[in-house]
């Protein structure tokens, strides 16, 4: 069986598509990353990340992966785009990287703000996915410069850290953060994880 993923957080930059391969015998697990648009605001010094819009279709009663979760269980995403490594794990701690926010039949039913996908197929049809976010904790730190984000001790160096102040729901302007100037706003579900850059 292999396993594939989309790679990417939602405040990246990036765009990748996978084409789906496999034969009849295997599972496929692929991940492809949400597109996002990285912007300033110029009104104010706080800086934007922000991903872009889509939807989402509760399907979990009828997606069968090899993975047992649940709408708020958290996972350790790894491994590669074609190769990817997917576990339960204990939210906030210090293995897990994402929780998930929904599962679905099929990765375009994600809302588009989601910062990751995981889905699998079988015989190249995609037979269900995951819509995950960063398992953002306040008071906790994550180094999303790599491949996957990885939870860290504050004071730890890091590639891009990220120390999470507050998570305001009922908004997606970072502006409205009080204990920091930057954040990654989420648009489509209208919330926003405030955070300070180390």
């Amino acid at each position: 069986m292999i396993l594939l993923r989309r790679a990417g957080l939602a405040f990246l930059a990036v765009v990748a598509t996978a084409a789906l391969a496999g034969c009849a015998t295997e599972t496929d697990g692929r991940a492809m990353p949400a597109a996002v648009a990285a912007t300033e605001s110029d009104s104010a010094p706080a800086t934007t990340r922000s991903s872009a819009a889509g939807t989402t279709t509760p399907a979990a009663a009828d997606v069968d992966l090899e993975i047992d979760v649940e709408p708020g269980d958290c996972v350790a995403l790894g491994g590669t785009v074609d190769a990817a490594t997917i576990d339960n794990a204990d939210c906030g701690s210090s293995t897990s990287n994402y929780k998930v926010v929904d599962v679905v039949e099929s990765a375009d039913e994600c809302a588009g703000d989601i910062d990751q996908t995981y889905y699998e197929s079988f015989g190249g049809v995609e037979v269900g996915a995951l819509c995950l976010d960063v398992d953002w904790e306040v008071g906790g730190c994550m180094d999303v410069g790599g491949e996957d984000p990885q939870r860290i001790d504050c004071s730890a160096t890091a590639i891009q850290g990220e120390k999470v102040t507050e998570i305001l729901t009922g908004t997606a302007d970072v502006n409205d953060c009080s204990l920091s100037d930057a954040g990654y706003e989420y648009r489509e579900r209208n919330f926003v994880v405030c955070s300070d850059s180390f």
